[in-house]
Protein backbone atom coordinates (compact mmCIF):
# COMPACT_ATOMS: atom_id res chain seq x y z
CA UNK A 1 0.00 0.00 0.00
CA UNK A 2 1.25 3.43 -0.95
CA UNK A 3 2.71 5.49 1.87
CA UNK A 4 0.65 8.57 2.71
CA UNK A 5 1.73 11.61 4.69
CA UNK A 6 0.42 11.74 8.27
CA UNK A 7 -1.32 15.07 7.55
CA UNK A 8 -3.27 13.45 4.71
CA UNK A 9 -4.23 10.50 6.90
CA UNK A 10 -5.47 12.93 9.55
CA UNK A 11 -7.59 14.70 6.93
CA UNK A 12 -8.97 11.33 5.77
CA UNK A 13 -9.90 10.49 9.36
CA UNK A 14 -11.55 13.88 9.77
CA UNK A 15 -13.52 13.38 6.55
CA UNK A 16 -14.69 9.97 7.78
CA UNK A 17 -15.66 11.40 11.15
CA UNK A 18 -17.62 14.26 9.61
CA UNK A 19 -19.36 11.90 7.17
CA UNK A 20 -20.20 9.65 10.10
CA UNK A 21 -21.77 12.66 11.77
CA UNK A 22 -24.00 13.00 8.69
CA UNK A 23 -22.46 16.07 7.06
CA UNK A 24 -22.70 16.58 3.30
CA UNK A 25 -19.57 16.52 1.15
CA UNK A 26 -19.98 20.26 0.56
CA UNK A 27 -19.88 20.92 4.31
CA UNK A 28 -17.00 18.48 4.79
CA UNK A 29 -15.01 20.31 2.09
CA UNK A 30 -15.51 23.64 3.87
CA UNK A 31 -14.44 22.23 7.24
CA UNK A 32 -11.42 20.28 6.01
CA UNK A 33 -10.03 22.68 3.44
CA UNK A 34 -10.83 20.78 0.25
CA UNK A 35 -11.64 22.99 -2.76
CA UNK A 36 -15.09 21.51 -3.16
CA UNK A 37 -17.41 18.58 -2.65
CA UNK A 38 -15.56 16.49 -5.25
CA UNK A 39 -12.28 16.75 -3.32
CA UNK A 40 -13.99 15.76 -0.07
CA UNK A 41 -15.75 12.88 -1.79
CA UNK A 42 -12.49 11.63 -3.30
CA UNK A 43 -10.80 11.85 0.10
CA UNK A 44 -13.67 9.85 1.57
CA UNK A 45 -13.37 7.21 -1.17
CA UNK A 46 -9.59 6.97 -0.73
CA UNK A 47 -9.97 6.69 3.03
CA UNK A 48 -12.53 3.92 2.64
CA UNK A 49 -10.27 2.09 0.18
CA UNK A 50 -7.29 2.56 2.47
CA UNK A 51 -9.06 0.99 5.39
CA UNK A 52 -10.72 -1.60 3.08
CA UNK A 53 -14.30 -1.20 4.24
CA UNK A 54 -16.97 -2.48 1.87
CA UNK A 55 -20.10 -0.44 1.25
CA UNK A 56 -22.65 -2.42 3.32
CA UNK A 57 -20.12 -3.05 6.04
CA UNK A 58 -19.12 0.61 5.83
CA UNK A 59 -22.69 1.71 6.45
CA UNK A 60 -23.03 -0.66 9.40
CA UNK A 61 -19.85 0.70 10.93
CA UNK A 62 -20.96 4.29 10.41
CA UNK A 63 -24.36 3.54 11.92
CA UNK A 64 -22.72 1.71 14.80
CA UNK A 65 -20.42 4.67 15.50
CA UNK A 66 -23.42 6.98 15.58
CA UNK A 67 -25.24 4.64 17.94
CA UNK A 68 -22.17 4.51 20.18
CA UNK A 69 -22.03 8.29 20.39
CA UNK A 70 -25.69 8.75 21.30
CA UNK A 71 -25.68 5.73 23.61
CA UNK A 72 -22.85 7.25 25.65
CA UNK A 73 -24.90 10.40 26.25
CA UNK A 74 -28.07 8.48 27.09
CA UNK A 75 -26.19 6.05 29.33
CA UNK A 76 -24.72 8.87 31.44
CA UNK A 77 -28.21 10.24 32.04
CA UNK A 78 -29.62 6.74 32.65
CA UNK A 79 -27.04 6.14 35.38
CA UNK A 80 -28.44 9.18 37.16
CA UNK A 81 -31.88 7.54 37.20
CA UNK A 82 -33.43 9.33 34.23
CA UNK A 83 -36.19 6.91 33.15
CA UNK A 84 -36.48 8.44 29.67
CA UNK A 85 -32.74 7.97 29.20
CA UNK A 86 -33.05 4.33 30.27
CA UNK A 87 -35.76 3.86 27.66
CA UNK A 88 -33.56 5.60 25.08
CA UNK A 89 -30.65 3.24 25.91
CA UNK A 90 -32.91 0.23 25.37
CA UNK A 91 -34.10 1.61 22.03
CA UNK A 92 -30.51 2.23 20.92
CA UNK A 93 -29.54 -1.30 21.90
CA UNK A 94 -32.54 -2.68 20.00
CA UNK A 95 -31.45 -0.74 16.91
CA UNK A 96 -27.89 -2.04 17.29
CA UNK A 97 -29.16 -5.63 17.51
CA UNK A 98 -31.20 -5.10 14.33
CA UNK A 99 -28.24 -3.51 12.54
CA UNK A 100 -25.90 -6.41 13.30
CA UNK A 101 -28.52 -9.20 13.21
CA UNK A 102 -27.94 -10.14 16.84
CA UNK A 103 -31.47 -11.26 17.65
CA UNK A 104 -32.77 -14.64 16.55
CA UNK A 105 -35.31 -14.41 13.74
CA UNK A 106 -38.93 -14.53 14.81
CA UNK A 107 -40.94 -17.44 13.49
CA UNK A 108 -44.70 -17.49 13.20
CA UNK A 109 -46.86 -20.52 12.63
CA UNK A 110 -50.43 -20.13 11.52
CA UNK A 111 -52.81 -22.92 12.48
CA UNK A 112 -56.51 -23.54 12.44
CA UNK A 113 -58.80 -24.02 15.40
CA UNK A 114 -57.19 -25.83 18.36
CA UNK A 115 -53.86 -26.14 16.54
CA UNK A 116 -55.30 -28.13 13.64
CA UNK A 117 -54.00 -27.51 10.11
CA UNK A 118 -55.33 -24.30 8.61
CA UNK A 119 -58.04 -24.97 6.07
CA UNK A 120 -59.10 -22.42 3.49
CA UNK A 121 -61.53 -22.40 0.60
CA UNK A 122 -58.55 -22.16 -1.74
CA UNK A 123 -56.99 -25.26 -0.17
CA UNK A 124 -60.22 -27.22 -0.53
CA UNK A 125 -60.66 -26.11 -4.16
CA UNK A 126 -57.09 -27.04 -4.99
CA UNK A 127 -57.49 -30.48 -3.40
CA UNK A 128 -60.73 -31.03 -5.33
CA UNK A 129 -59.07 -30.08 -8.66
CA UNK A 130 -56.07 -32.34 -7.98
CA UNK A 131 -58.39 -35.23 -7.15
CA UNK A 132 -60.31 -34.65 -10.41
CA UNK A 133 -57.08 -34.62 -12.43
CA UNK A 134 -55.88 -37.80 -10.75
CA UNK A 135 -59.21 -39.50 -11.46
CA UNK A 136 -59.13 -38.48 -15.16
CA UNK A 137 -55.55 -39.75 -15.44
CA UNK A 138 -56.55 -43.05 -13.84
CA UNK A 139 -59.44 -43.45 -16.34
CA UNK A 140 -57.07 -42.60 -19.22
CA UNK A 141 -54.57 -45.21 -18.07
CA UNK A 142 -57.31 -47.84 -17.72
CA UNK A 143 -58.50 -47.05 -21.27
CA UNK A 144 -54.95 -47.43 -22.63
CA UNK A 145 -54.38 -43.77 -23.43
CA UNK A 146 -50.79 -42.69 -23.00
CA UNK A 147 -49.31 -46.21 -22.71
CA UNK A 148 -48.41 -46.50 -26.36
CA UNK A 149 -51.15 -49.02 -27.19
CA UNK A 150 -53.48 -46.59 -28.95
CA UNK A 151 -52.77 -44.75 -32.14
CA UNK A 152 -49.98 -47.10 -33.25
Amino acid sequence: MKRIAPETLNRYREVLELRTAGLSFDEIAKRTGYAGRQGAQQAYTRAMERWAIESVEEQRIIQSMRLDAIFTQAYLAARQGDLQAIDRCLRIEKRRAELWGLDAPKQHEVTGRDGAPLETDVGALLKQRLDEIAERNQHALEAGIGDGSLGD
